[in-house]
C-alpha cells in the first residue's frame, strides 16, 4: 500500500483542488445573486 502513497495523494489532491473550485464558483454565483437583488430593490 506505501508504494501507492504517489498516486493516493495526487488523487486526494486533485479532489480537494476540485472541491476548492466548485466552492469559489458557488461563491461567485451567490455574490452575483445578492448584488443583482440590491440592484432589483433600488
Amino acid at each position: 500500500m506505501a508504494e501507492n502513497y504517489k498516486e493516493m495523494y495526487l488523487k486526494l489532491f486533485n479532489a480537494v483542488s476540485d472541491a476548492i473550485e466548485t466552492l469559489k464558483e458557488a461563491q461567485n454565483q451567490a455574490e452575483e445573486m445578492y448584488i443583482n437583488a440590491e440592484d432589483d430593490e433600488n
